[in-house]
């Protein structure tokens, strides 16, 4: 895309666009749930992401910006396409096989909280005021939405889902961490189809061994279903982010990590009649004030330019492929 493109982008077409992704996004995670019932989890993610990165080629040769990247840019490429990429994504599709999709994407974006610590112990980043209250806030959701309100304790199932999914979010902490100390040499657009790619790559000789292709069922609702969740969420969306990313305020950004998991737990209830219960709630809630403290205080640290939040800004744009 070229700066051009990015100057002419208006406010308004900024905020529909944000709008479409934070729908898209939060309403794919029924979509996941509704295709484990056509394929297994391994094939299932696979498709979406053979299909997103098509998407993404096209946009990127579309856009002119189809280039091989830098060797310099080769280890983060390396570490979004298998960490969070493949892993994350497989991840979250393997633990909603035990867990309402609502309570999965809530789970899913803990990683605004993880990455804080994590940054406070590896890249020697300072803990805020905002940052200590919103991890405070993010582990007391935590604690309400496994608690005995939440889930059934009997049921070993729920309990492994839950922990499958938080084990994805701190899988794709991790290699945001690798991202903030990177030191970039070209776009982040440029850089997406290649690590989607790896990231399919990365996955399929896994999913090949482990399940077998005859077992997915291949009825017109799930193609319809893969067409969402793979070009659109995983393609075209994020692309709409990096546009969207450049024409709005980073406090507008920021709320798209309250903005996802919020639609996620509403089309949930809407598409698949699932009824959070009052633990549930009351830990979502804890969540999004955490995140949302969060989002607050990185706002003020951003309008301090440093090395570390400029390599930072960058990865927001990468998410588009982990709903």
């Amino acid at each position: 895309m070229s700066a051009t493109a990015h100057q002419s982008l208006s406010l308004r077409a900024g905020y529909l666009l944000l709008g479409g992704v934070a729908l898209t996004w939060g309403g794919n995670y029924p979509l996941l749930k509704l295709g484990l019932g056509y394929a297994p989890p391994l094939l299932f993610t696979l498709l979406r992401m053979l299909l997103g990165t098509m998407a993404m080629f096209a946009v990127a040769r579309w856009l002119g910006r189809l280039r091989l990247p830098p060797r310099e840019d080769l280890p983060v490429v390396l570490s979004v396409g298998v960490v969070q990429n493949m892993l994350f994504i497989t991840l979250i599709t393997f633990g909603m096989q035990f867990v309402p999709a609502g309570r999965a994407v809530v789970l899913a974006y803990t990683s605004s909280i993880w990455v804080i610590p994590l940054a406070t112990l590896l890249l020697a980043e300072r803990l805020t005021v905002e940052r200590a209250i919103g991890v405070a806030l993010g582990l007391a959701g935590l604690a309400l939405t496994f608690s005995p309100a939440a889930v059934d304790w009997s049921s070993p199932s729920a309990l492994i889902g839950g922990g499958i999914i938080l084990l994805a979010s701190l899988a794709w902490s991790l290699a945001l961490i690798h991202v903030r100390r990177h030191r970039w040499h070209s776009d982040v657009l440029d850089l997406l189809p290649w690590q989607l790619l790896i990231g399919m790559v990365a996955l399929l000789p896994v999913a090949l061994l482990c399940e077998d292709p005859n077992t997915i069922q291949w009825d017109p609702g799930f193609v319809l279903l893969l067409a969402i969740s793979g070009p659109v969420a995983s393609g075209l969306c994020v692309a709409g982010m990096v546009a969207a990313s450049r024409a709005l305020p980073a406090m507008s950004m920021s709320l798209m990590s309250m903005a996802v998991p919020a639609v996620g737990v509403l089309a949930s209830v809407l598409a698949l009649g699932e009824r959070p219960s009052a633990g549930d709630l009351a830990g979502f809630v804890a969540i999004a004030a955490g995140i949302g403290v969060v989002s607050v205080g990185d706002l003020r640290r951003r309008n301090a330019p440093s090395p570390s939040s400029a390599s930072a800004s960058t990865s927001p744009t990468s998410r588009g492929s982990m709903s």
